[in-house]
């Protein structure tokens, strides 16, 4: 059980905070959730990046702030090496973390001025700033540094708003954003000058590699593609020819066969010869592509035939595998010209890991080791000659900047701090989320997940698959939702079995909604309230959370249907009812769901052949239910090509 506690201890921190809402200071604690600690400076940071809330203010700083910090305890609790892989990472990221402090809050909003003195100036001058409440100077503080700007060069403005007048423009504030816009781009232009003269910082010139060298060194890289002999027999009908042969038959028996009955006129002719056919490519006499031959044959011996497999056209197929052709290197001199002509062009390239790209005084910042581990962890960008070069490029920069920023010490600034623990979550969620196999692979989303999809989607996004065909593209498409709503989940769990100091008590504490019963009643309100459509964003959230509880999901999706179909979402409705049967056959609510699919088929969306199959399977599957009689006059209406509804509505006009 979490143990709730309003640190009353921690008032006079608290009067300091709220008095003077500096930024910073140790004092200034919002909360602490277990071992972590959230900032005022977390909050001002979050606030310059995202704006003031619209929403609740505790939710807000929930959803941003502690129920990361939160997680963050408790994947370090649970994986202690994830601190020592930040601090690893962390000489990774500082430079970037500290050029961008330099560039973002030092030049582009503090025009290069200090905290002290832009205070300094606020402080004298507050009735010209408006400001919010709880965050002071650090709201405003962009603009108190144009205003101070300003203020110290009089002359200049002076002389720039009286030859703007004289042209004919009337807006003094216009015009004052105008002139300090100008000095900012002065600035981002003399410090990238100085940035990129930096005497101190060398990039060391990457040698070329030699051909032959090359092509000794990457031999994976010029292997032919490997390939198959094959016969073959094609037709239209897949049922057909699936029954061609009872038992495995031997290449003679299969090419009689083959120049009996198949439809290719280009290689029945030659007994269902198609030749050696690269892996993967296009085949000849017309065939084109067969999307699943490579994986129906890669565990199979020669003599092996196919079941029928389709064509990119529509056709089928049965294929014999005669042989393997092996993939085989490429001889130099074959490859000699595209080698050298890649290397030209930069494509080609090679670096030894130890190579020094960067260095400082003599001192190396960056080896090729460190750039391939770089793209490896951050960016994974394909190399070649351009895309490194400009990630040199980068890092050189980051250095520079770097180098500026501790000059100014700016790596001791608050932003540098915020920012630091900012990435610092973000990392460890990251890798948490990896550790404890968070959709890593396919095999970590729950089975009935998938079918749920699989079934949703059966008129176009799974149609003519399998489910376990369909599974790598659903995978795909729903990953960073299940991501998402998965961290969302064990986020609520952690803050929910952490001991919680809330030091801000002006803002009341958000309970975290992602819990089960709490979304479940939520998404239960809302449907009842005729909030149909955040009723079923709110069931969604609770398909994806607890996807791995199957009473939850199964209650879900039969709830999102409902939802759905008060909401005229009928095509959604109608698949999601499909789903439910489909996964859960034995449930109590399968007998409604059934029903339900083939009355809004029929009714709702005019497709009378498909909710006829429906609601016959419904009265063989439910023959004593009392919706018998519904079911079987919807079907006799069916039929009649609704003879039987136009009847009776004139049977009811005329009562009337």
């Amino acid at each position: 059980m979490k143990a709730k506690l309003l640190a009353l201890a921690s008032l006079a921190s608290l009067f300091f905070l709220n008095g003077c809402n500096c930024i910073g200071d140790k004092d200034t604690i919002l909360a602490r959730i277990d071992k972590e600690k959230v900032y005022q400076e977390d909050y001002q940071l979050l606030l310059k990046n995202e704006g003031f809330p619209k929403e609740d203010k505790g939710k807000f700083l929930y959803d941003n702030l502690y129920s990361r910090a939160a997680l963050v305890s408790r994947a370090v609790s649970e994986y202690p090496e994830l601190e020592q892989e930040w601090e690893s990472a962390y000489k990774d990221l500082k430079p970037r973390i500290l050029t961008m402090v330099y560039q973002r809050f030092y030049v582009m909003e503090c025009l290069k001025y200090d905290d002290e003195t832009l205070r300094q100036h606020y402080d004298m001058n507050r009735a010209l700033f408006d400001s919010d409440s709880t965050a002071g100077f650090y709201s405003v503080r962009g603009s108190v540094a144009e205003s101070y700007y300003v203020s110290k060069n009089q002359e200049k403005w002076q002389a720039y708003l009286a030859e703007n007048l004289s042209k004919g423009s009337k807006d003094t504030l216009v015009l004052q954003k105008r002139f300090v816009g100008e000095y900012r781009e002065y600035l981002r232009d003399s410090i990238s000058t100085l940035v990129k003269e930096n005497k101190n910082i060398v990039v060391h010139e990457i040698p070329k590699p030699e051909p032959r060298a090359y092509y000794d060194n990457h031999k994976d890289s010029f292997m032919t593609v490997p390939g198959y002999e094959l016969y073959h027999i094609q037709g239209t009908n897949k049922d057909s020819l699936a029954s061609l042969f009872e038992t495995t038959p031997s290449l003679d028996v299969f090419k009689l066969k083959a120049a009996a009955v198949s439809q290719n006129a280009l290689t029945s002719k030659d007994s269902g010869y198609v030749g050696v056919v690269k892996q993967d490519y296009a085949m000849p006499y017309d065939i084109g592509m067969v999307p699943n031959l490579s994986e129906e044959l890669k565990d199979h011996e020669v003599g092996y035939v196919t079941p029928a497999l389709q064509d990119n056209k529509g056709l089928f197929h049965v294929f014999y595998l005669a042989s393997r052709v092996p993939s085989t290197l490429k001889p130099f001199d074959r490859v000699q010209a595209g080698i050298e002509a890649g290397i030209k062009s930069g494509e080609l390239f090679e670096v030894d890991s130890s190579f020094v790209l960067i260095s400082q005084n003599g001192k190396p910042l960056l080896t090729e080791k460190d750039l391939l581990r770089f793209n490896e962890e951050y960016a994974r960008t394909r190399l070649n000659k351009f895309s490194h070069d400009r990630m040199v490029r980068m890092w050189t920069e980051f250095f520079a900047y770097e180098d500026l920023a501790e000059k100014d010490r700016l790596n001791h600034s608050w932003e540098s701090r915020a920012i630091a623990r900012d990435t610092r979550w973000d990392y460890i969620i990251k890798n948490y989320s990896q550790k404890a196999g968070n959709a890593l692979s396919e095999s970590d989303i729950p089975e009935n997940l998938y079918k749920y999809e699989y079934y949703t989607g059966y008129r176009l996004m799974t149609f003519g698959k399998s489910l376990e065909q369909s599974i790598p593209e659903t995978y795909s498409r729903i990953r960073s939702e299940y991501n998402k709503n998965w961290i969302g989940r064990r986020s609520a769990e952690a803050y929910e079995a952490a001991t919680v100091h809330i030091y801000n008590m002006d803002t009341p504490e958000y309970k975290p909604e992602m819990v089960a019963d709490v979304l479940l009643k939520k998404a239960d309100s809302l449907f009842k309230a005729n909030n149909r459509s955040a009723a079923i964003e709110t069931y969604r959230k609770l398909q994806m959370a607890f996807a791995d509880v199957d009473s939850l999901l199964e209650k879900a999706t039969y709830e999102m249907a409902l939802a759905q179909s008060e909401n005229e979402d009928f095509k959604q409705a109608e698949a999601g009812y499909y789903a439910f049967y489909s996964i859960w056959p034995e449930s109590p609510n399968a007998e409604k769901a059934m029903f339900s699919r083939g009355f809004i088929l029929n009714e709702n969306l005019g497709m009378n052949t498909r909710a006829q199959v429906v609601l016959e399977e419904f009265l063989q599957k439910y023959p004593n239910s009392e919706l018998k009689e519904s079911a079987q006059w919807l079907v006799d209406n069916i039929k009649s090509n609704g003879k039987l509804a136009d009847d009776l509505m004139k049977k009811i006009e005329a009562e009337e």
